[in-house]
């Protein structure tokens, strides 16, 4: 690493200041889905202040060659209806501006995004990564060189756009909660996912505001949290892990909950939560009645599916477009890269399968 405005400036001057461990502060610029929100967020401001930054936010695109007027779209998982909804966007940001927007499927795969990035690189003014399991360090590598936006992910010195997932989970906790809910499911994503992380971290604080810290975050981030957790709100909460994130990881995740049944299960995403409610549908157990179901994106299934799916709501076209207006902004020297995120709020939107008991009527 390297330094701005003081180059004297240490790991351990930022965790004195931020009253945190010197690993807490790496953890925060090398891994910063290893470390609470708030953690993160501290590390970040005191770093700011005192001048502190990567070799990756100095990054301009004056390096680039030539322009081609296209800009490219990897995402994770193509036949994932999130992914679609932020294509839109992103799509109709790029026609405004006359560029062309090209979307390349990398199927969940590490592997398949590494070729499939070296091979397109060349031919994008800018990049936009949605979701992808890369690690932290290719992404950097890469954005030093071609101007890159990453979506729904924090990367160090890569600018980004996010939904804020640590606030819809309380929200979600909040409303489960308010329906009798004393036990949680957590139907966890893919263990690389840096929204399936900072929404697990969100419920652990959620139940229990006082669980955060480097042990907390690391156990949480890590994919080891306890069998079962009991905050002091008297909620208790666990995590299951789905084989993947798709209705067919739902249906499947259905059999490992009836095992040990909780009052609700939170789904990484809505096609989980509609497999979930379809599976629960087959085997006669009712919902919300039996299990509240919560799903995330509010992507179309979740009206079509009785009795209507609950979720969290990220304003998925307005996350693509924000992102490629950023990318073109910088990609045309009108922006410099910045590290500091985006952060796109959510909303509840409350359908059938968590709700319980009526609102009250005056």
């Amino acid at each position: 690493m390297t330094h701005g405005a003081d180059k004297d400036v240490t790991i351990y001057d930022i965790a004195r200041l931020a009253d945190v461990s010197p690993s807490t502060v790496s953890r925060t610029f090398s891994r910063p889905d290893r470390v609470s929100f708030r953690t993160a967020e501290k590390v970040r401001r005191v770093a700011r202040e005192l001048g502190y930054r990567t070799d990756t936010e100095t990054v301009t695109p004056s390096g680039a060659s030539h322009a081609t007027g296209n800009l490219g779209l990897v995402v994770a998982d193509i036949t994932n209806p999130f992914f679609l909804e932020v294509f839109r966007g992103a799509e109709h940001a790029a026609r405004a501006e006359g560029m062309l927007l090209t979307i390349a499927d990398t199927h969940e795969s590490v592997p398949r995004a590494r070729a499939t990035l070296e091979h397109l690189l060349p031919t994008f003014d800018g990049l936009l990564l949605a979701s992808t399991r890369l690690a932290n360090g290719d992404i950097q590598k890469i954005a030093r060189r071609v101007p890159t936006v990453c979506i729904n992910r924090p990367v160090l010195g890569v600018p980004s756009v996010l939904v804020d997932n640590y606030e819809g989970v309380l929200k979600a906790v909040a409303h489960l909660e308010s329906q009798g809910v004393r036990s949680i499911t957590y139907l966890a994503g893919p263990v690389d996912s840096w929204a399936d992380g900072i929404r697990w971290r969100g419920l652990l604080d959620a139940v229990d505001p006082h669980s955060a810290g480097p042990d907390a975050a690391t156990a949480a981030y890590t994919r080891q949290p306890p069998a079962s957790t009991s905050g002091s709100s008297g909620i208790t909460v666990r995590q299951l892990r789905v084989d993947e994130p798709t209705t067919l990881g739902g249906r499947r995740a259905f059999a490992a909950w009836q095992r040990h049944p909780t009052d609700a299960v939170i789904c990484f995403n809505d096609l989980v939560g509609v497999g979930f409610l379809d599976q629960a549908r087959h085997a006669g157990v009712d919902v919300p009645g039996d299990v509240a179901v919560l799903g995330f994106d509010n992507t179309e299934l979740t009206a079509l599916v009785p009795p209507g799916l609950t979720t969290v709501a990220g304003p998925l076209r307005t996350l693509g477009r924000v992102a490629t207006a950023n990318l073109i902004a910088i990609v045309r020297g009108m922006r410099l890269p910045t590290a500091e995120p985006r952060v796109l709020p959510t909303r509840l939107i409350v359908r059938g399968s968590t709700l319980r008991q009526q609102p009250a009527t005056h």
